[in-house]
């Protein structure tokens, strides 16, 4: 059974699985699936993560990433939270959508990425939704098969470049890589995964247990210091404050404010450095993460003119 994912370093490749609280649906219908794509691309966007393979099902969904940095609690944090946050609203409800923290493996860099992205991929056909994995649109698959279908924030050539070939006929390759599986199944790649999480050669695995320092016999695998490269909530706000000219003393809980500044401060914590709603919400002074929600949507639905102002205070901030 997949572990809670607490190792984290740059260059990491894991795969990620988020389900739904109770083995209830994340998305109930396109609308949701819509959505829930556009917060992972987003995601992938903020937090400079490579994605190479991706499946979202109705009750759950697959990742297999790779973080240049060491932000994979940081991201999905991002990804899930933001995600409840509009699912919740949209539902009129409240309360967990997901199962707890999101679970999956730490995985071995060289020798598993046909297997990894093979088993993703072929989720939708296990599940009997549809006889060919391509023919899953909420999927990375399409992508693969067809140059009409790929999308611009994923990344096929690592899979892809393990055929040596390039364009269509790699694609070609891959397919065939797909069919085989359905008619033979194979063994899933983290049927052995060391401890339920790392999977990968005995020396894959003594490497990351010399990392953490773990002892081979523990069987468990402590967490690692995160490290986050991006900016503190103080200091986006002394930024933004500074720009607009605002005083952020005068953001307080429970008072009435239509400055613009406090709204950028909220959507630039929020959606472009992934700060969490309850963090932000504390240090711009709202009365709650709902007050961050529609500041955010404020911000997206802002002019031109205002959009261009957050760009350029996010290269700022970004580019110290």
């Amino acid at each position: 059974m997949a572990r809670p994912l607490r190792i984290e370093f740059p260059g990491a490749l894991y795969h990620v699985i988020s389900r739904g609280n109770e083995k209830g649906p994340i998305v109930r219908d396109d609308a949701d699936r819509h959505k829930r794509l556009d917060w992972l691309r987003r995601t992938v966007e903020v937090y400079g993560w490579r994605l190479h393979a991706f499946v979202l099902m109705t009750t759950h969904d697959h990742l297999f990433v790779e973080t240049p940095e060491a932000n994979l609690s940081a991201g999905m944090q991002h990804y899930n939270g933001s995600y409840t946050g509009y699912f919740n609203r949209r539902r009129r409800r409240c309360g967990h959508l997901f199962q707890g923290r999101f679970k999956g493996h730490l995985i071995e860099e060289e020798g598993y990425f046909l297997k990894v992205s093979r088993y993703i991929h072929l989720n939708a056909v296990r599940a009997k939704l549809v006889a060919q994995p391509e023919d899953w649109r909420w999927s990375s698959c399409p992508g693969y098969l067809r140059a009409s279908r790929r999308l611009d924030w994923m990344c096929y050539d690592r899979v892809l470049g393990e055929f040596g070939r390039q364009g269509e006929q790699a694609r070609r390759a891959y397919g065939r890589f797909l069919q085989a599986a359905l008619e033979q199944p194979p063994r899933s790649p983290f049927a052995g995964a060391i401890g339920g999480l790392l999977v990968g050669t005995t020396e894959f695995v003594d490497r990351i247990r010399r990392m953490i320092g773990d002892k081979p016999e523990d069987g468990e695998v402590p967490q690692l210091k995160q490290v986050r490269n991006r900016p503190e909530l103080a200091t986006i706000v002394a930024v933004v404050a500074a720009h607009f000219g605002a005083d952020p003393g005068r953001w307080a809980a429970g008072r009435r404010s239509d400055d613009a500044a406090r709204a950028v401060a909220a959507y630039l914590a929020r959606c472009r450095f992934g700060h969490a709603a309850t963090e932000t919400a504390r240090a711009l002074g709202y009365r709650d993460h709902s007050g961050v929600g529609r500041a955010v949507r404020r911000v997206e639905e802002a002019t031109a003119e205002l959009q261009r102002t957050v760009q350029r205070l996010e290269r700022r901030l970004a580019n110290p």
